[in-house]
């Protein structure tokens, strides 16, 4: 479904109806749950021996946050303080 968005908006056919909101919270909802995947596997491994290195489960949760930072910063300046319309 994102994909298909992206397309659309970079051919500029995205239609006016579309809930461009709901693109962003499910990116949003993807990058924390992909946070909770590397806290969990970190926690996990302590306790278990697992197949993933220290080095990985850093990597992932500093990329997953990295994203739901700017995901959430898109979303708050893209909706919440919308910017000034340009009169012409």
């Amino acid at each position: 479904i994102m994909y298909g968005y992206y397309f659309l908006a970079a051919a500029k056919q995205v239609p006016k109806w579309f809930p461009t909101h709901l693109i962003t919270i499910a990116q949003i909802g993807q990058m924390f749950i992909g946070v909770g995947i590397c806290v969990s596997s970190f926690v996990f491994s302590s306790s278990r021996s697992c197949e993933n290195s220290l080095s990985n489960q850093l990597s992932g949760a500093v990329m997953y946050a990295s994203y739901f930072y700017l995901f959430v910063m898109f979303a708050i300046r893209r909706f919440v303080l919308k910017p000034k319309k340009k009169v012409a």
